[in-house]
């Protein structure tokens, strides 16, 4: 079994069942880095909305049943293909309750949800990530990934690319990886060196 630990930006409803189908153990907030602005007044969040497996489509928390209005497949990072399904509640009946600041800000239609085709894993995903054994080791993220950031900024300057162009910036970039790289190999070498020199020094005190 590996865990593999990855920033939200990461953490897609493909790559949830990918790692559920290798065996691997996904540390990744889902979403957790949507900066847009709230809406105001909130909203309902999709999680608040009932899911019947046996009608396949979410009931409100005002007890409307959404309607199934389409099917799209959305293309991915790398090419893959997501299918997502979408629901809506008409605008007439969402725009006459009494909920409705929370149900939708749309003057015209209702309020719509879209469902992956990795939906169950990706609830089954954020319900672990609020675990106390998932947060504890993400955590333990910033010790590696967001350290080898403030590396390549601090100490190496990349805080801007210092030409333009696609190609010149893989080429700096990658110089730049290629850099941390021969470093951490370095430091590795230079601790294991040390550490059979001190468990050697015995012997010759020895002798």
């Amino acid at each position: 079994m590996w865990d593999v630990l990855v920033d939200s930006g990461y953490v897609t409803g493909i790559d949830i069942a990918l790692c559920v189908q290798e065996g691997l153990t996904l540390y990744g907030p889902w979403k957790a880095n949507d900066m847009r602005a709230p809406k105001a007044p909130p909203l309902f969040t999709k999680a608040q909305f009932q899911w019947l497996p046996e009608l396949e489509t979410y009931r409100c928390p005002a007890g409307q049943v959404l309607q199934r209005v389409g099917r799209e497949t959305c293309v991915r990072s790398g090419g893959r293909e997501e299918v997502v399904v979408r629901y809506r509640v008409k605008g007439s009946t969402c725009h006459v309750c009494p909920l409705r600041p929370q149900r939708t800000t749309s003057q015209k239609g209702g309020r719509s949800l879209r469902r992956s085709e990795h939906e169950d894993v990706i609830i089954a995903h954020q319900a672990w990530m609020e675990t106390q054994e998932a947060k504890a080791v993400y955590r333990l993220r910033g010790q590696t990934i967001e350290l080898m950031f403030a590396d390549l900024k601090e100490h190496r300057g990349l805080r801007r690319f210092s030409g333009h162009g696609l190609t010149r910036t893989r080429t700096e970039l990658a110089l730049e990886v290629l850099v941390h790289t021969l470093l951490v190999l370095h430091r590795f070498s230079h601790r294991k060196q040390n550490g059979q020199e001190i468990n050697r020094k015995p012997d010759n005190i020895a002798a």
